[in-house]
């Protein structure tokens, strides 16, 4: 008889036992490809946030700017936009470039009839963008949920839902904002609001409000001038090559020397913290793998025990301890592909449904300056299911190794003889 269809079969002489090893196995092997799907669903959510909010392909910015941007210096902004837009979109890989000013302020609501103060005070941040611009990079009319788009040179704005909620005003309304202004003093204005966003990053949604360009620059005394460009290309995985040339035009200018370019893999330190992520996760999945795996090796441990005679007999029929040690290793290998066959089917099947349901963690995230969303996708990737398939059958059928050198170390006279 071959040593495959006995090792088989020996597999189902204690079932319970079998399936509860496979069913460690199977758990661990959803587990991991959970975690590699999430991760991998993760880093993508990130790329997408980063280069629609943050960066685009590559940013531009006074480079002092950049160096104290803690302190938010608007006044170190860039100058003769629409002339530098010109130059940039004439360099070859660079399909759009547009304007963007971010600060931070306080709103005002609720004004007393008697004093004429206001009551309430909200801290919000204000960003002013070109919609028209906009419509391939931050997307704006994908973000909205109610009311219209800004028209440019309005005093509308467009505002977060949660936003919104936490100063109570819907379309229609209005509010006043004050901050900063790059000529180092202070203005305030009042807004209406046209619409209502809903953005996947939450807190996007429970402090910003949009409001047009040029309005903007006006509101911060800023005019034709911008805190950062924002540069697309084709492909922002190979925008180096883009980057060498807009650095080169920075370099040649003097009037724009004072400027710099930056990746957007290089914005923030959390992107770049993901690829050390996915090995921690690869790490996890193993180690959960092998923990699973215990049960295996005391599965074997106590086949090889309550077989003890029968390896004895075995051997002393002429099977070397060489095929001994193939015959629980083939058990153990049908175990693993087993586990891993319903493992992955059961594992697939969920990563599936929520990469059509999301992973929703709320209000989790609106305090948290990360660029992640408040909705994570798990992604599933076929590399996730052919490197879990090489895990789970591999560590399972390796383990056995450890206990199976004992039973090729078995003498037939003292198994045959043992009571």
């Amino acid at each position: 008889m071959k040593l495959t269809t006995v090792a088989f079969r020996n597999l189902w002489r204690h079932k319970t036992r079998s399936l509860l090893s496979i069913l460690t196995i199977v758990i661990a092997c959803i587990l991991g490809l959970f975690m590699l799907s999430l991760v991998t669903g993760m880093k993508s959510d990130m790329k997408r946030n980063i280069l629609s909010y943050y960066t685009g392909s590559i940013r531009i910015r006074q480079a002092q700017f950049n160096r104290y941007d803690y302190l938010n210096p608007i006044h170190l902004y860039i100058h003769d936009l629409a002339e530098l837009q010109q130059k940039l979109t004439a360099i070859d890989g660079i399909t759009g470039a547009v304007g963007r000013i971010q600060v931070g302020g306080k709103i005002f609501s609720d004004t007393d009839p008697v004093s004429g103060e206001a009551s309430e005070k909200f801290n919000a941040m204000a960003m002013g963008i070109d919609f028209p611009g906009e419509k391939d990079i931050l997307k704006p009319r994908t973000l909205l949920v109610k009311g219209q788009l800004p028209k440019m040179g309005s005093r509308e704005i467009l505002i977060g839902h949660g936003l919104a909620a936490k100063i109570g005003v819907d379309t229609g309304d209005k509010f006043s904002f004050m901050s900063p202004t790059a000529a180092r003093g202070v203005n305030a204005m009042t807004f209406e609001v046209a619409g209502i966003l809903n953005s996947p990053m939450a807190e996007f949604n429970s402090s910003y409000f949009l409001l047009p360009l040029d309005t903007m620059q006006d509101f911060v005394r800023m005019k034709d001038g911008a805190l950062e460009l924002l540069l697309t290309t084709p492909e922002p995985e190979e925008a180096e090559i883009q980057l060498r040339r807009v650095e080169t035009l920075l370099a040649e200018d003097p009037t724009l020397s004072s400027l710099e370019a930056t990746l957007w893999k290089d914005q923030g330190d959390f992107y770049g913290m993901m690829g050390i992520s996915e090995l921690i996760y690869n790490i996890l999945v193993i180690f959960f793998l092998l923990l699973g795996a215990t049960v295996i090796i005391n599965t074997t441990m106590m086949a090889i025990y309550e077989r003890y005679r029968e390896i004895g007999i075995l051997g002393a029929m002429g099977m070397k301890p060489s095929e001994l040690v193939r015959l629980f290793f083939l058990e153990a290998l049908f175990a693993g592909i087993i586990s891993a066959i319903v493992g992955l089917s059961l594992g697939t099947v969920l990563v599936l449904f929520l990469e059509q349901q999301g992973l929703n963690f709320g209000h989790a995230l609106d305090s948290m300056n990360i660029e992640i969303s408040s909705i994570l996708y798990p992604d599933l990737k076929l590399y996730h299911v052919i490197l879990m398939t090489f895990y789970t059958i591999g560590i399972s059928a390796l383990v056995t190794l450890i206990p199976c050198r004992k039973a090729a170390r078995i003498k037939p006279v003292d198994a045959i003889n043992a009571t």
